[in-house]
């Protein structure tokens, strides 16, 4: 398996809200789940992950698989195979899930300034700037029939 990264933020652990915050900015916006599997989704994950960064694909269940495909499609998961040497010289493949943490985080972070989909539409408005709100008065455009 590969070494994780040790530099920077990548050493601790993604965080519950954090990858439910990216779930809700990939799997939900793009409407491949609803807004109320976005917490279970991010606590399957972790529960497979734990404190690691990596997981073995044989551990998971067939339709936690699925997910974690879909996470994959969004960057939040990568996967890599590995060939390893077995007795009597036989080869045998190992797939193994890696937790894309600095795209996660990124995520995490626009969530706290844009409001996620399924939100009320009162925050939508509120994250829309005074500049987006000027009109200018302009003629209709002439229509021909």
């Amino acid at each position: 398996m590969p070494e994780p990264d040790t530099s920077g933020d990548s050493i601790r652990s993604v965080t519950e809200p954090e990858l439910t915050h990216a779930i809700e900015r990939t799997l939900v916006a793009h409407g491949r789940i609803p807004v109320s599997e976005a917490a279970p989704t991010a606590r399957m994950v972790l529960g497979y992950f734990g404190p690691d960064d990596t997981v073995l694909d044989n551990t998971l269940q067939g339709e936690d698989r699925d997910r974690f495909y879909w996470l994959e499609d969004e960057g939040l998961l990568t996967s890599q195979e590995e060939d390893a040497t077995v007795s009597q010289g036989r080869s045998w493949r190992i797939h193994y899930w890696i937790l894309q943490k600095g795209r996660i985080r990124e995520l995490a972070k626009e969530a706290e300034r844009r409001p996620a989909s399924g939100e009320p539409a009162s925050a939508v408005y509120a994250s829309i700037g005074d500049r987006d709100w000027r009109h200018e008065d302009r003629p209709p455009a002439s229509r021909t029939g």
